[in-house]
């Protein structure tokens, strides 16, 4: 597909055709996939994060996935990142809900609910947590391993956030299980080596998943939709791998979700140390660099085809995922239900908007990961323009 595709007309792409999660119906099937935005002020929302989402809610995306939200007082990572650990942050988060579907052309808006874990940054001076005291060959440390009693709370804390995005008025949460984070870690056999009734088989994995569905089921009805994100592969020795990721996703299938994303790798699978970024490439498993040809994009796609086998419920899928040729392409198979993108739309918001119109030709995003936060301000593409 080029410039002058024949393509260009709307009707002809599968892109803009409407999708469904649960009750709701969405535009297209264009997802923004969550980034870490760093835009909150000691977890609060700010004119200058508000702002963001309303020039993506513009820029033509069908959903929109909010950054990593914290749901515990001390689960954040800085204090630039957004909070939902009490009530007192449902004001703030509202804006964002509203500032979106005040655009009047239906994009609609699921917030992400998170926990860091074991991968706690060593700056914040809190106490890594995680399933099981395993050493993390990243941060050169060990977590410590959850009481029950803790893990319960930590449930009522995800929970509760669903509650708290119900009544800010988002159209959905999604509970991020990917990239190593703390519910991640609960699920990959690397990290959770527990031998209680959080630990040991594939359903024994997933019960702190079920249960924080089922609490938070029960505080917003079954009409709000809960998505989930997991790893199709850890990308590291001993985690997850394919097998057992359709084993997990036969687990989801059974809750109640209304879609699932899938991703792949954790922090500890860094290539490199965060303070090498500089302006060179950092190989994370998620986020591949040198995404240049189309055969190299949507690198979690054969193993979405995998997962989708096993589900009755939309897949989403993540991963270097750059030109309108290659979405027409996963979702005319019918391997995947949404495409997400969230790179691309860092350096240009209105990317579906330029499609929809007729620029046919993929994101100018060079896939060098410059735009993460690792340089301590928000996301933001550091790229040059040409």
């Amino acid at each position: 597909m080029n410039e002058k595709s024949p393509l260009a007309r709307r009707e002809d792409l599968r892109a803009f055709h409407p999708g469904r999660i649960g009750g709701l119906v969405i535009r297209n099937r264009l997802v923004r996939s969550a980034t870490f935005e760093s835009r909150a002020e000691n977890g609060k929302v700010t004119d200058e994060l508000s702002n963001f989402y309303r020039t993506l809610a513009r820029g033509g995306v069908g959903l929109i996935i909010t950054g990593h939200v914290a749901v515990h007082p001390e689960g954040y990572m800085t204090p630039k990142m957004t909070q939902i650990a009490d009530d007192s942050f449902i004001p703030g988060l509202r804006r964002i809900a509203r500032v979106v579907h005040d655009q009047n052309n239906d994009c609609k808006i699921v917030i992400q609910l998170n926990h860091p874990g074991r991968q706690t940054l060593p700056t914040t001076d809190r106490e890594p947590i995680a399933p099981s005291a395993v050493y993390d060959t990243l941060y050169k440390r060990t977590p410590r391993e959850m009481r029950v009693k803790e893990i319960e709370e930590m449930i009522d804390c995800f929970a509760e956030g669903i509650r708290r995005a119900w009544e800010a008025e988002f159209d959905g949460v999604q509970l991020h299980a990917a990239h190593g984070w703390l519910l991640s870690s609960f699920l990959s056999p690397h990290t959770n080596r527990r031998q209680d009734g959080y630990g040991g088989t594939t359903a024994k994995r997933t019960r702190i998943i079920r249960e924080i569905v089922e609490k938070g089921r029960k505080k917003v009805g079954i009409g709000f939709p809960i998505l989930v994100k997991m790893n199709s592969d850890d990308c590291f020795p001993g985690g997850m791998d394919i097998e057992e990721s359709k084993r997990m996703a036969q687990e989801f299938s059974t809750m109640g979700f209304s879609a699932i994303e899938v991703s792949g790798g954790i922090r500890e699978s860094l290539a490199r140390k965060e303070e090498d970024l500089g302006w060179k490439p950092v190989p994370i498993p998620e986020a591949r660099v040198g995404i240049l040809t189309q055969e190299q994009e949507a690198y979690f796609g054969d193993n979405a085809r995998e997962i989708k086998k096993m589900l009755g419920i939309p897949l989403i899928l993540v991963g270097g995922i750059r030109s309108l040729e290659k979405i027409e392409e996963i979702l005319g198979e019918g391997s995947v239900d949404f495409c997400a993108m969230a790179r691309p739309l860092i350096r240009e918001p209105d990317l579906p908007n330029q499609w929809l119109n007729g620029r046919m030709a993929k994101s100018s995003c060079i896939s060098c990961n410059a735009c993460l936060p690792f340089h301590g301000g928000p996301v933001r593409c550091l790229a040059p323009e040409d």
